[in-house]
């Protein structure tokens, strides 16, 4: 039999005033420990991990994520600003809208798109940063 003190165990023994010693069996003794020590070690892991949010919280953030329906306002909205970033896109230089396409839309690396072009990385690089540029001054004069 071990004795324990309760307010090791409270989730915020300040607010309790003194401890609480009971005398429990062992195996109850290393049911708690343990618990402490897993409970540290997820705190370490999700620290480490920056991950200061659970999916299994129950505030809904899992559904909303995975069977989340867009309004049509959402579906237009989303419709619209393709639009008008298509057209800002066919108005930039043909290399530098390709670029853009490619990385921004298809995913595709630097290392990719200039394997493809038969250039540096640095080059197609360089012609993102100027599209981009472009494609904001472009984005502003329309919209």
């Amino acid at each position: 039999m071990k004795t324990i003190d309760l307010k090791k165990y409270y989730r915020k023994p300040e607010l309790y005033g003194e401890s609480n010693l009971v005398l429990v069996t062992d195996e109850v003794a290393d049911v708690l420990e343990q618990s402490l020590r897993d409970e540290k070690s997820y705190y370490m892991r999700r620290l480490r991990a920056k991950a200061f949010y659970s999916l299994e919280y129950g505030n809904g953030i899992e559904n909303y994520v995975v069977f989340h329906e867009e309004s049509p306002e959402e579906i237009y909205e989303r419709k619209l600003t393709m639009q008008q970033l298509n057209e800002a896109l066919a108005k930039l230089p043909i290399k530098q809208g390709q670029h853009i396409y490619s990385r921004y839309f298809l995913g595709k690396s630097c290392k990719e798109i200039a394997l493809a072009e038969h250039v540096t990385p640095r080059t197609i690089q360089i012609t993102l940063q100027r599209g981009l540029k472009r494609l904001g001054k472009l984005l502003k004069e329309l919209y």
